[in-house]
């Protein structure tokens, strides 16, 4: 098994992923890597230039010439300037000065020293560690090239002309000297290879852990959508039995009450019986829309309806808990949707319920208000239903729609409303969206097509 396989694993990415691995790449270096490398090779070059003038200092005989202090000098203001300016990211321009730096020096003191290789050691070693600091094989050949120029021409100013060809091919034929511009360009080969391959495991391991990531997260949505089915299958199975138990007693009570209208000739208990009857009927719904709650869609097809008779009577039959509520109905006329139209009133029943909910405990000086509003896109229609009552948390808001989640401390709350509106919703080929600032207000987006599926279809297929 390779040590470092991480190119070759990248090769087998595709193309857009391995564009995004070499910016990435690019990025680290020029930002990270390079940077650091410039900084160390500045500290080891001033550290070794101080140890040089310590040792000169030590020697009785020997005077420590000051150029070489204007020479530290530039060296520690250079590395300052690449610490804190934006030199520090352009590189390899660093390299390029402290080579200039480094070589106007040492070459001076070899022509000092009538080509004596000592003063030139110090710079055959700082470009022996080029390769390290650009991991670029061009720029090291580069600056390789500019200091056999610069050997040739210290080599001409150092020595007689016949003596020329022989002192650079001492100078070359030095151990020290060669192997350290052996050792530049075989580094820059093999660094560029080792950091390359370092990153692309990197890479490689962030892409993992976004996969790992998404795949954790969709699990958990998964299980999550497998906790309201079980919900869902367990709230059908006790909506069956109560709808048997319910039903009867519900029919016979809306059939005494529909006798007693019908003899009655008392205005105000016709009123009264008008709306016993509207809510016996509002429990038969409520039961059967319990048992539409988990079924794929309901029974009986949908109708033509139109939205604002719906809304109105929903208002209706919420007019007790809506006391005290300014409702304020903006829609456009003859705006009707195919739907089930006793189930989407219930939508509109639910959430009117939880906006004057929200609203209770208003204060006096401030107006309790429900606006309803619609927007009618190409093939589809929005109602918006908004409140400015005390709005709900961020947290809360993405679980509203479980079954069983309430956010009402209260015994007659089973939160099961936004549910059953979400279930209708799906069954109207609609969706359901909830967006609140708490303390403020709270708005609910219907979303409904304005042509069933079927004909969706059938247009579909016509078109073909």
């Amino acid at each position: 098994m390779k040590i470092l396989n991480g190119l070759s694993q990248v090769r087998l990415l595709p193309e857009k992923k391995q564009q995004h691995f070499e910016r990435f790449y690019h990025a680290q270096v020029k930002y990270r890597l390079l940077p650091l490398f410039a900084d160390l090779s500045l500290l080891v070059t001033i550290l070794g230039t101080l140890l040089f003038i310590f040792s000169l200092s030590r020697q009785a005989d020997t005077n420590v010439h000051f150029l070489t202090y204007v020479y530290t000098g530039i060296l520690v203001g250079l590395a300052l300037l690449h610490r804190f300016t934006r030199l520090r990211y352009a590189s390899p321009l660093i390299v390029y000065i402290v080579f200039s730096l480094m070589s106007l020096f040492s070459y001076l003191g070899y022509i000092d020293a009538a080509g004596g290789v000592v003063p030139i050691f110090g710079l055959h070693f700082f470009l022996s560690s080029l390769g390290f600091i650009t991991l670029s094989l061009f720029h090291t050949l580069v600056i390789i090239a500019l200091n056999l120029v610069l050997l040739v021409l210290a080599t001409r100013l150092a020595v007689t002309p016949g003596e020329v060809a022989g002192a650079i091919a001492s100078v070359l034929s030095n151990w020290f000297i060669a192997m350290c511009l052996m050792i530049a360009p075989l580094s820059a080969i093999f660094n560029r290879w080792f950091f390359r391959n370092l990153f692309a495991l990197q890479y490689l391991l962030k892409d993992r852990n976004k996969l790992l990531t998404a795949t954790f997260q969709s699990l958990q949505e998964t299980e999550d959508k497998l906790i309201q089915q079980q919900k869902q299958q367990a709230l059908s199975h006790m909506a069956k039995g109560l709808l048997h138990e319910i039903m009867n007693p519900v029919n016979c009570s809306t059939q005494a009450l529909q006798y007693a209208r019908s003899i009655n000739r008392d205005e105000e208990i016709g009123e009264a019986l008008d709306d016993a009857i509207l809510h016996q009927s509002r429990i038969a719904d409520i039961v059967s829309d319990l048992i539409e709650f988990s079924q794929p869609k309901p029974d009986h097809d949908m109708e033509q309806a139109d939205v604002r008779e719906l809304i109105n009577t929903a208002i209706r039959i919420c007019r007790n808990e809506l006391r005290g509520v300014e409702v304020r109905v903006s829609l456009a006329d003859n705006l009707s949707v195919s739907c089930y139209p006793s189930a989407l009133t219930q939508v509109f029943v639910n959430l009117m319920l939880n906006a004057s909910s929200a609203l209770e405990g208003k204060p006096v000086n401030q107006a309790a208000m429900i606006d309803i509003s619609s927007e009618q896109g190409t093939d589809s229609l929005n109602i918006r239903i908004r409140d400015n009552g005390r709005g709900i948390e961020s947290n809360d808001i993405r679980r509203l729609t479980e079954p069983f989640y309430s956010t009402k401390d209260t015994p007659n709350s089973l939160g099961l409303g936004l549910s059953i509106c979400q279930t209708i919703m799906r069954h109207h080929h609609g969706s359901i969206k909830i967006d609140s600032e708490h303390g403020v207000w709270t708005e609910v987006v219907l979303s409904l097509p304005l042509r069933s599926t079927v004909e969706a279809k059938s247009d579909i297929g016509l078109s073909g």
